[in-house]
């Protein structure tokens, strides 16, 4: 709730995408957020690494959704595939969904067997 600024050096293995930072702090355990300005990306805090007193070592990861929301809000899309079946958001051919229903019902005049008989059923063929 409440952010804080400071000032890190990034390791020689960091990268972009999943940055490692060494911070002079006495608990960074009470953050679980960053942002990096010179990246212009918001990141999650993955792990917290005490170096020793008051010096840690924090590995982030980019929140992709919160470093580019704004490219992501001001985007024009054209929604041609959904997973839900009942949801048409296009008319036309660019939404096509199709859903097929087939059932046979077999019943077995003495019942099943006890002699390693089974049932198969198959869906989504």
């Amino acid at each position: 709730t409440e952010g804080i600024t400071l000032s890190g050096t990034l390791r020689n293995a960091s990268n972009v995408v999943t940055p490692t930072i060494m911070l002079n702090i006495d608990n960074p355990t009470i953050y679980n957020y960053a942002y990096i300005s010179d990246f212009h990306r918001y990141y999650f805090i993955t792990e917290y690494v005490s170096v020793r007193t008051g010096l840690w070592q924090i590995n982030l990861k980019s929140d992709v959704l919160m470093s580019f929301k704004d490219s992501i809000l001001t985007s024009r899309v054209l929604v041609n595939k959904s997973e839900s079946s009942g949801s048409s958001y296009l008319s036309g051919e660019n939404w096509v969904t199709s859903c097929k229903t087939k059932t046979d019902i077999i019943s077995f005049s003495s019942g099943l067997l006890n002699d390693g008989q089974f049932i198969l059923i198959t869906a989504g063929g």
